[in-house]
């Protein structure tokens, strides 16, 4: 039996090792739908910036599907339906393997799933939070959110303590677990929280392997591009075309000091601090700084110019140069103002000297900014 084996793989001119391989780069995925014998789930998930969907229809409560994969990815699995149903629809990691699922059909939220060891490892890292998740249900269902929505900064204030708590146990887990593929997938949420020192540290304790994964690859170039619009590096240079439709071109205000100020007409917190840079803008004008608006609106500059307006900003203004598809396919866009300054979260100011070296990045954190200026302008 063993020679007429090799004697097909000779035939077909396949090496067994090449055979092992393609078996290796496969995930297969056997479900049961408990609760409904027939119907159609779908499979969704991300690879190689590559958007990749499937489905499988049910029959007799079960369903099958496979894939090409060299590594775990995150995906989703959903029940079709005619509207999305958050108990239709649970997360977790394939890889290449043979993975078992079982969906109760009223609720996918309880799905049972071996074969997959970063599922496992997901699995146990949210089995260490569930003291903490109980407490702040029970927190959340002792606040009425709609009745309480005008004290929303008194709840958060009250909910600090259980993210800090939550965010704790995810970088133990990743300190502890640096050659895990779940560690960069969870690190790029952290991109606007951890300094920069933080993440470097993270992943240069990554491995090979894990650092030239999808998701070990994203979050390098998030690194990348943040490090970019961190202080200490020089700033980026853009030409863009303003809302008055004159060109704008950053190296062409070297020499004075330039507050590009990151946001977008259906951001609260940006809208909110408005006034105050306003205020800014008014006492350190003339004392050679100016002020740069970049918006977020790209798919609807009507709305960007009406909040301008009613804003009453009086500095410079122009749009990001967002493009949806390179953004979906985590394509790099040289012309995306945000993604060469590493813009996660709006607001985002950041301060550039005289020779366009950048010496601040700022947040909603107005008081640290006002210091900064105070020093520069000596008030």
């Amino acid at each position: 039996m063993k020679c007429l084996v090799l004697l097909f793989f000779s035939i077909v001119g396949i090496s067994i090792e090449s055979f092992a391989q393609n078996l290796q780069n496969q995930f297969f995925l056997k479900g049961e739908l408990s609760g409904q014998k027939d119907g159609q789930v779908y499979l969704s998930y991300t690879y190689n910036n590559k958007q990749i969907k499937d489905s499988s229809y049910v029959k007799e409560n079960k369903f099958f599907l496979k894939g090409n994969l060299s590594e775990p990815v995150k995906a989703f699995l959903t029940l079709k339906e005619e509207k999305f149903n958050e108990r239709h629809s649970v997360g977790f990691f394939i890889e290449p393997s043979l993975i078992k699922i079982k969906v109760p059909a009223s609720d996918f939220t309880k799905a049972k799933i071996t074969g997959s060891v970063s599922q496992d490892e997901t699995i146990a890292l949210d089995d260490s939070k569930k003291a903490l998740i109980r407490k702040y249900k029970k927190l959340l269902d002792s606040l009425d959110v709609e009745k309480d929505a005008e004290k929303y900064d008194k709840i958060k204030e009250r909910l600090i303590p259980y993210f800090f708590e939550n965010d704790q146990k995810n970088f133990a887990f990743y300190a502890k677990h640096p050659q895990s593929y779940i560690t960069p997938y969870g690190l790029r949420f952290y991109i606007n929280t951890l300094s920069l020192d933080s993440l470097h540290m993270f992943y240069n304790a990554m491995g090979t392997n894990v650092k030239g994964s999808f998701y070990g690859k994203l979050l390098g170039r998030e690194i990348e591009l943040l490090a970019g619009g961190s202080p200490g590096s020089m700033a980026k240079n853009f030409t863009k075309t303003d809302i008055n439709g004159n060109t704008l071109n950053l190296v062409d205000l070297k020499g004075k000091y330039v507050l590009l100020d990151f946001w977008a007409s259906w951001c609260v917190p940006c809208r909110k601090g408005n006034p105050h840079l306003i205020q800014l803008y008014k006492q350190y004008k003339e004392k050679g700084i100016e002020f740069i608006g970049v918006s977020d609106d790209d798919r609807n500059p009507d709305t960007w110019r009406k909040a301008v307006d009613k804003d009453s900003l009086p500095w410079r203004h122009i749009l990001r140069g967002l493009d949806m598809q390179k953004h979906r396919n985590n394509e790099r866009n040289e012309n995306d103002v945000n993604e060469n300054f590493g813009i996660h979260l709006l607001p985002t100011m950041i301060l550039i000297d005289r020779t366009g070296l950048i010496v601040g990045r700022f947040s909603e954190n107005a008081e640290e900014l006002d210091e900064t200026l105070k020093k520069i302008f000596h008030n």
